[in-house]
């Protein structure tokens, strides 16, 4: 769907002046909310977007690092911008995730995570198997705490969002919330050493590599392991599930 119907969609009957990136952000946004494209689904590229809302390219990239700092949508370099699941975005609000301890939360995880493989393998699209590569390539570029940590909830979102089951991505969601906690922010500086950022790296690489040969069963344990290798260099100890 990369370019526009324009009788078919919405065209705006009144335009800004060029370099609105505001009023385009809201018109996306609109249009998103409104189901006007489904999860997953590419948006039109830059340019078309930019023929539709009568504004330079610059300002339509301006608005989608809106939309996507806002979680509406995830841009692929080279591939292009595509809408996240929205519903379960909104599901994870709830506050009572702020409440959640990082201790119990990475127990959780270990139940959790490795039990979506099977749907991550039986329903990923290629688009799928793309942003967990993106992720992984954020990843490897990351050499600061913060950068890699970022790229580190994406990766685990995007493996929630492969198995197209919105219940499942709002529950991984809500358990990322932990990561804006102080307390798990400590924890994790703490054990941050190079060499372990690096062995979480390939841990990702190998948990990639199972989901794109399609091997559920690898890609559980995978998961698994690595919840655990997080466990025990964050609290110091294995508690068994």
């Amino acid at each position: 769907m990369d370019k526009i119907d324009r009788d078919e969609h919405h065209v705006p009957s009144v335009r800004m002046k060029r370099g609105d990136a505001q009023w385009v952000r809201a018109e996306l946004e609109r249009a998103l909310r409104s189901d006007r494209w489904m999860d997953g689904e590419k948006l039109p590229t830059e340019r078309d977007l930019g023929e539709q809302y009568g504004v330079a390219r610059n300002t339509v990239r301006r608005a989608l690092d809106g939309l996507e700092e806002a979680g509406l949508v995830i841009r692929h370099i080279g591939r292009g911008t595509f809408k996240r699941a929205v519903e379960a975005q909104q599901m994870t609000e709830a506050p009572i995730a702020d409440h959640f301890s990082p201790a119990e939360v990475v127990e959780c995880r270990m139940v959790f995570e490795p039990a979506l493989a099977d749907l991550v393998v039986a329903r990923a699209t290629q688009a799928d198997i793309d942003r967990l590569r993106n992720c992984l390539q954020g990843g490897d570029a990351a050499h600061e705490l913060m950068a890699f940590e970022h790229w580190d909830a994406e990766f685990h979102d995007a493996i929630a969002l492969a198995t197209h089951n919105a219940p499942a991505i709002a529950m991984s969601r809500m358990l990322a919330q932990v990561r804006r906690n102080t307390e798990w922010g400590q924890l994790k500086a703490k054990g941050a050493v190079p060499e372990r950022m690096e062995l979480l790296k390939k841990q990702h690489h190998a948990i990639f590599e199972a989901f794109a040969s399609r091997d559920s069963a690898k890609a559980s344990t995978l998961l698994y392991d690595h919840v655990v290798f997080i466990q025990d260099y964050m609290f110091g100890v294995r508690r068994k599930i």
